[in-house]
């Protein structure tokens, strides 16, 4: 299944972080984090932001939080070893 990247989801919304971080009643420093995997999301947020940007929760492809890879990056490095 295609996914989509939760900063490309915001983006296609045409909404800029600070939009989308007002309407999901969070700051927008917390977006970013949650855009780059700082920050795990939590589930009603990935459910409002999947409702704000039009776009449903399994197609949003979350970064693995801590190093901000994606799982497919991990699993790629560590099939490799």
């Amino acid at each position: 299944m295609l996914q989509i990247s939760l900063e490309a989801s915001r983006i296609n919304a045409e909404l800029k972080q600070e939009e989308a971080a007002k309407k999901l009643c969070i700051t927008a420093k917390t977006l970013s984090n949650y855009e780059r995997g700082i920050t795990a999301i939590p589930a009603h947020v990935l459910k409002k932001a999947s409702k704000l940007y039009n776009v449903p929760e399994e197609m949003i492809r979350l970064p693995i939080v801590d190093d901000g890879s994606y799982d497919e990056d991990f699993f790629l490095i560590s099939s490799t070893v």
